[in-house]
């Protein structure tokens, strides 16, 4: 009858959200997709193809976004990608190309958005990689400088520890996806080098490079976890819930995932900015070829008129 309200059934509560989304991290993570795309194929086939197989999120903060941006990029600022009525809108046709500062927060996002089952992917290097200008950054560009850092070759034991106990609730796994995500995106997503040599002894530090180049040289203290099998559970276990993580790539990209599904997961973990390509020079120790800081400027589009500054999170 008219006016009666419909006891539809709601779905069940999923009573073990840890063991699910675990589940689903690893299998994400082993599906070895591809963490970066180029700059310069966004530029020749995006903005000068108009191949409309690309869709680009720039993810930056209201005003820098607003002052300059590669052209066709839409806005969506970090601090709302977790939010529903912000992703659902997004293609599921097309390549989701994440644009940030440096690459940090888009890889994260990334992340996020394909376990939602999106095609998403970060833009190597961010803007850094499109210009060395800093208003069209929105923060700094890559130094030219090499980094010189203490490492150490000497494995670190790893010990046992409990795992996370979630109290999220959720009757599916977008559902547990997004709360998680929402919590994830308080914590802070990256730390520069200087800042984390001042409080080092804060960190739990997880290595996520290939045991080879870990056995290279790494960071004092840091436990060496392959970033493919970090969601495994007998790796879980080898990561403290109750301490400050501190995720340590070759670059921005897999530690910047690592640290997202770890949050996601219930840890509270964040990155060193660029990894040990700004820790060190050496290729040998670094396993990866150094940060590039010849960038060739490429174009960029600029508002009308300045977005209203919202919510965001500091310059990555």
């Amino acid at each position: 009858m008219a006016g009666e309200k419909l006891n539809l059934p709601q779905a069940p509560v999923i009573d073990k959200p840890f063991a699910l989304l675990q589940a689903e991290t690893d299998k994400f993570l082993k599906q070895n997709r591809a963490l970066t795309i180029e700059p310069q194929e966004i530029l020749d086939k995006a903005v000068n193809g108009g191949d409309k197989k690309y869709f680009l999120v720039d993810i930056r903060n209201d005003e820098h976004f607003a002052n300059a941006y590669i052209p066709g990029a839409v806005h969506i600022a970090y601090a709302d990608t977790w939010r529903e009525q912000k992703w659902s809108f997004l293609p599921k046709d097309k390549q989701i190309v994440v644009i940030d500062y440096s690459g940090h927060t888009a890889s994260q996002v990334a992340a996020f958005w394909s376990m939602l089952g999106y095609d998403a992917i970060a833009m190597k290097g961010g803007m850094t990689g499109w210009s060395r200008d800093k208003d069209v950054i929105g923060g700094t560009p890559v130094s030219c400088d090499n980094p010189v850092n203490p490492v150490v070759t000497t494995v670190t034991a790893g010990q046992s520890y409990e795992l996370p106990k979630l109290d999220t609730k959720g009757a599916s796994l977008v559902d547990l996806l997004v709360q998680r995500a929402q919590a994830a995106g308080e914590i802070l997503p990256v730390m520069q080098v200087k800042d984390f040599r001042e409080k080092a002894g804060d960190f739990f530090v997880v290595d996520v490079r290939q045991p080879e180049h870990y056995a290279a040289g790494h960071i004092d203290g840091a436990v060496n976890i392959p970033f493919r099998n970090i969601a495994e559970m007998d790796n879980l276990k080898k990561i403290p819930v109750d301490k400050n993580l501190m995720m340590v790539g070759y670059d921005a990209y897999a530690a910047s995932q690592a640290a997202r599904v770890l949050n996601q997961l219930g840890y509270k973990a964040t990155v060193l900015k660029d990894g040990m390509s700004a820790w060190v020079a050496d290729e040998k120790i670094i396993g990866a070829k150094p940060l590039a800081c010849n960038v060739t400027e490429k174009p960029t589009a600029k508002l009308n008129a300045p977005l209203t500054p919202g919510p965001s999170s500091a310059a990555t």
